[in-house]
């Protein structure tokens, strides 16, 4: 069904996107500490620098995954097409949500056309007319290659389509997420036990094999699930104050709270059985350092203060056990490792990208330089390793010798959404909080 949007909750929606993101609302209170005036002087240029990386490597290079009715499902790193590659709806939905907000942002044309391309791509190649939602890929001709459902996939769908529409206020792209929304509420929702189901058959029914890719554990019930259902629902939220989303926000992130982050409140479970029983003790500082930013900006919106009293909390726990034991004295954000066991050194894309954001989150709800001595650490690792200056955009990551891994540069899981996004976080943050040095 298409959904009915009162005039009032447009205008409610409105007025919010028009106050900027969340950390536009965070009290400054780093202007009452001392001791930092000439790191505060330094975040101009800083910002300088992050917005000549988004607006002049990154953004453009997405640009030459574009096919006439689609996209390349990958290209190496020397801009190589792999041919044998599925394009899916992870790499789309994220092209959809960077493009809408480039365009929000900065009113370019030219990021508008992008983002209408994968819109159109999104709607032809990956909607299910029979069962509702969107299939996981699509084989090198376009055509549907895993029918399947993953809650994820549904989430960023949402998620690209509600900024679509705070880009360009297109309504049916909004009828579009509010009809997803009720259809992950309808089949994910595991009323017994709460929380989301992970993957689903193309009609819906659980499907035997619950893993999200090859390299994750067959959980019906998981932290990247709820975290990025949490993330689309709040941007959902956004521009569609009603009710019944509000309600989902609320109950998401008390399940979040409640089930997800471990008892001592520092970091992320990661896998769980229909009962909520952990699968696996592994630690990953990334998914930690995202979620303790993004949580914060869910609570913010959601606006309940007994949640934001309590996602404080938390935010500042992960951020702070993050600084501790997740990153490395070359300011690189480590990947996944286990409890008590060395970590690899090797250091993936998006975790720094993550890293950044996080750590500038807690900063800004602190004032506390340490938090913005690890963000500002982290980007100078970015442009140490990570910033691909021969062929554009970031490479996937190091090993532990510092050599470039030799992964997809754009893929299924290789797409602009963790470092543009950074980079506009930043960007706005820094705007944000010191309006005065920025101006």
């Amino acid at each position: 069904m298409r959904w009915l949007l009162e005039k009032d909750h447009i205008n409610r929606a409105r007025k919010l996107i028009n106050k900027g993101s969340a950390s536009d609302r965070i009290v400054r209170t780093d202007r009452m500490k001392t001791g930092h005036e000439s790191k505060i002087a330094e975040l101009p240029k800083w910002k300088d620098e992050v917005e000549r990386e988004l607006r002049s490597n990154i953004l453009p290079f997405w640009f030459g995954m574009k096919t006439e009715d689609g996209f390349h499902g990958g290209l190496r790193r020397d801009l190589s097409v792999m041919e044998s590659t599925s394009a899916s709806l992870i790499m789309v939905t994220r092209i959809l949500w960077t493009y809408s907000r480039a365009y929000r942002t900065y009113r370019d044309p030219t990021y508008l056309e992008l983002a209408r391309h994968a819109r159109k791509c999104l709607s032809e190649r990956f909607s299910d007319e029979q069962f509702g939602g969107y299939i996981w890929s699509l084989d090198t001709v376009n055509l549907k290659d895993s029918h399947k459902k993953q809650t994820y996939g549904q989430a960023f769908a949402i998620y690209a389509l509600s900024e679509y529409y705070a880009a360009t206020e297109e309504g049916d792209s909004l009828s579009q997420a509010m009809d997803l929304f009720q259809t992950i509420e309808d089949k994910c929702w595991e009323p017994e036990k709460g929380g989301y189901l992970e993957t689903f058959e193309q009609d819906w029914q659980p499907a035997t094999d619950m893993r999200l890719s090859e390299i994750d554990e067959s959980a019906p019930k998981t932290m990247n699930n709820h975290l990025h259902l949490i993330e689309a629902y709040v941007n959902l939220l956004k521009v569609s104050r009603m009710p019944r989303i509000e309600t989902s926000c609320r109950r998401l992130i008390e399940t979040i709270t409640e089930k997800i982050i471990v008892p001592d409140g520092s970091r992320f479970g990661l896998y769980y059985d229909q009962n909520w029983t952990p699968l696996s003790d592994t630690i990953s500082p990334g998914h930690d350092i995202e979620g303790s930013w993004l949580l914060w900006e869910a609570a913010e919106i959601l606006g309940h203060e007994d949640i934001i009293s309590q996602v404080k909390k938390i935010s500042l726990g992960m951020a702070e056990e993050v600084l501790r034991s997740g990153i490395d004295s070359d300011g690189g954000v480590h990947d996944e490792f286990e409890p008590g066991e060395a970590k690899s050194g090797g250091k993936t894309w998006w975790p720094q990208a993550e890293g950044m954001v996080g750590f500038y989150n807690a900063y800004q709800l602190t004032g506390d330089t340490r938090f913005l001595d690890a963000s500002q650490r982290v980007w100078k690792f970015i442009c140490n390793h990570i910033i691909d200056t021969d062929y554009g955009e970031w490479i996937w990551g190091i090993d532990s010798n510092n050599n470039p891994v030799d992964n997809e540069k754009a893929g299924p899981w290789k797409a602009p959404y963790h470092n543009s996004r950074a980079c506009m976080e930043l960007i706005e943050r820094i705007s944000a909080t010191h309006p005065a040095d920025t101006a």
